[in-house]
């Protein structure tokens, strides 16, 4: 940056020659003098193409019109400098004295082209082309009160680096009592089309322009975003080490100057940022931010963040924070896609927006007091996060929730459209404040623990819910059912039936389940009282928000043979829910039962009937033995069957008879 030194340096000698001309040389003679010197002192031609007039008001001094510096031989973008005139004034009385005092030094409309080479070679090192030599000076000391620059523009052009950049309307006025002492600086002018400032104090200019590290306390701004800084920096390479305060209040004009579009963030996630901290930028364009405070909105996090500035930055952040408010993200309803369905209390059909996601990439940790999410109340938390392309992991190592702790992994990925999944376990949750804040059901009391493994696709909280995945499992420890007396339901069969207290105690409730098309179901679960038992199977539609579930309890097992088991149906919208025992059920039920003992009484009166038939045979029997015994005169010897005595007697019947035919004895 020496070339600013040595330029003014140079004007500054045209200033006496112009003075002097007021009295002694006439303008064009000067103006053919002063490019000779302008070119021996830079190395580049200085050209004067219109009138070079002498000025006593309202400052004694000259004006030049028309004028253009050449740019370095290697350079094609032509002068690198050129401006429609330039006014310079000097103190009288000052130059009485041998001094040379500018105290005024006025540029109208130039246009500077500042360009480095893809070899390093910048246009603007004079020093470099003149083969040496320290800032070129006089032995006079040189001052510039006041140096100003109206209505110009700036071209860089970094080819080593494949960028360019451009200000334009620029108003700039410098003061610089010494060249080696303290400056200040004024500019405004646009930055790709944003309004961009920077005031401030630099110690020790001469050195800064030379590459070297100096004390600095500067504000700068564009559009409604703005930084101050006060400590220590330097130009080439760049680089800062001090104290930082930084105001986002324009999204829009902030990614502007990155040629990026803004992405539309949620209140509480930084539409207003305010950071304060000490700050440090090296030259490799990373930044450190230690101690820091964040202002997000509504939402303050303290700890340490550092920042590595890229096409898209990478930010590394460790923070803590009291309690937070991020509630706006589940009721994003700024594109008009809708609030919640009409009437049926069903779930928002609202575009979720997570186009933020992609601003930046990088990895964060996070402690909290407490976390307000909307439709979820967060107590203590200590997550971990990374976000890479629109795609947020956070590993949950303790997050405090419905008065117990989840922990596992949670993902909101924002590549090409919207998901959300996670793998997750829970302990301790309160069932009552979490079915009555996600199902509006307050009546299942008692601390669970929770597996859950899930997907949802789509861009509104509807589409997500209709197309909800997965499975998972639930342990309930003892607990109650508010509003709901089974036992006395059974023995009543009346579902209005109240009694005392109007709940049911129970010990312990267990179920899996599986989640396919937004609709969970369930086919295992038991419920176990001290009077009661109970399994069932049904589902829940979670995208509909409905209900269609049948209990079966029995109760009083231990007290009757079979107890008194009588089906329960749980059916209807979350928010309308009915208890109802399932009549059929009962009366197929006593029916198969009356059936049943109809087929013993009838099995019981047949066997009689056969025992009674048998009998009867036995008696007949016995009577015809004894008959055909006197018949033939048959006398059992002791054991002999009755059988066995008719056999003999028929046999000795029948060898009488043959004798009496043969006439034998």
């Amino acid at each position: 940056m020496r070339w600013i030194i040595r330029i003014a340096i140079t004007l500054i000698t045209l200033v006496v020659l112009a003075v002097a001309g007021l009295f002694l040389i006439p303008t064009a003679k000067i103006a053919r003098f002063a490019e000779g010197q302008f070119e021996k002192n830079t190395g580049r031609a200085l050209s004067i193409a219109g009138d070079v007039s002498p000025q006593i008001f309202p400052r004694l001094g000259v004006k030049l019109e028309d004028v253009a510096i050449s740019n370095a031989e290697w350079s094609g973008k032509g002068p690198m400098l050129e401006a429609a005139s330039m006014e310079m004034g000097v103190g009288f009385s000052a130059l009485l004295g041998g001094d040379i005092v500018v105290e005024a030094f006025d540029i109208q409309s130039p246009v500077i082209r500042l360009e480095k080479s893809k070899d390093g070679k910048a246009n603007w090192d004079f020093v470099s082309e003149l083969g040496g030599g320290e800032d070129g000076g006089g032995s006079a000391d040189v001052s510039l009160p006041l140096a100003q620059i109206t209505n110009g523009s700036v071209e860089f052009v970094d080819a080593q680096a494949g960028q360019s950049y451009a200000l334009t309307a620029l108003d700039a006025t410098v003061k610089l009592v010494d060249l080696k002492g303290a400056g200040r600086v004024e500019l405004s002018a646009l930055y790709k089309g944003q309004p961009v400032k920077l005031a401030g104090v630099v110690n020790g200019v001469q050195q800064l322009l030379d590459g070297g590290v100096q004390g600095v306390d500067l504000t700068a701004s564009a559009g409604g975003n703005t930084v101050t800084f006060k400590g220590n920096a330097g130009l080439d390479p760049m680089q800062a080490k001090g104290a930082v305060t930084g105001a986002v209040g324009d999204q829009v004009a902030l990614f502007a100057l990155m040629d990026q579009v803004a992405p539309r963030i949620p209140e509480g996630l930084g539409q207003k940022v305010k950071v304060t901290g000490d700050l440090t930028l090296t030259a490799d364009n990373q930044v450190f931010l230690r101690g820091a405070t964040i202002d997000l909105d509504q939402n303050q996090l303290t700890g340490a963040l550092d920042v590595a500035l890229k096409d898209t930055p990478y930010v590394t952040a460790r923070l803590v924070a009291g309690s937070l408010d991020f509630s706006a993200m589940s009721t994003d309803t700024s594109e008009g896609d809708g609030a919640a369905n009409a009437g049926a209390g069903g779930w928002s059909d609202a575009r979720l927006d997570v186009s933020g996601l992609s601003g930046v990439n990088g990895e964060f940790s996070l402690k909290a007091d407490a976390i307000d999410l909307g439709s979820l109340q967060l107590a203590g938390t200590d997550m971990k996060g990374t976000l890479n392309q629109s795609r947020l992991v956070l590993d949950l190592t303790n997050v405090g929730v419905f008065d117990g702790a989840v922990a596992g992994q949670f993902v909101v990925n924002g590549r090409g459209g919207l998901s959300v999944g996670g793998d997750l376990k829970a302990s301790s949750v309160a069932m009552q404040k979490l079915l009555t804040d996600f199902a509006g059901f307050d009546r299942l009391v008692g601390d669970a623990s929770m597996s859950l493994k899930f997907l949802g696709v789509g861009d509104t909280m509807n589409e997500i819910m209709n197309g909800l995945k997965g499975s998972g499992r639930m342990d309930v420890g003892s607990g109650e059912l508010l509003g709901l007396d089974i036992a006395g339901m059974i023995k009543n069969l009346d579902a209005s039936y109240r009694g005392e207290g109007s709940k049911t105690v129970f010990d312990d409730i267990t179920a899996s389940f599986t989640i396919e098309g937004g609709v969970l179901s369930n086919s295992d679960l038991n419920f176990a009282a001290e009077l009661l038992t109970a399994t069932g199977n049904g589902v829940v539609d979670l995208g509909g928000q409905t209900i269609e579930y049948r209990l079966v309890p029995v109760a009083l097992a231990g007290r009757l043979k079979d107890g008194i088991r009588v089906p329960v149906i749980i059916e209807g919208p979350w928010s309308d829910i009915r208890f109802r025992p399932d009549l059929k059920a009962l009366i197929d039920t006593e029916l198969e039962a009356q059936k049943e003992k109809l087929k013993a009484q009838a099995k019981a009166k047949e066997e009689e009937l056969r025992a009674k038939a048998k009998v009867k045979e036995e008696e007949l029997k016995a009577k015809a033995a004894a008959k055909l015994q006197d018949e033939l005169g048959v006398e059992r010897t002791e054991g002999q069957s009755v059988e066995d005595a008719l056999k003999q007697g028929l046999e000795n019947k029948a060898k009488d008879a043959l004798r009496g035919l043969l006439g034998g004895n």
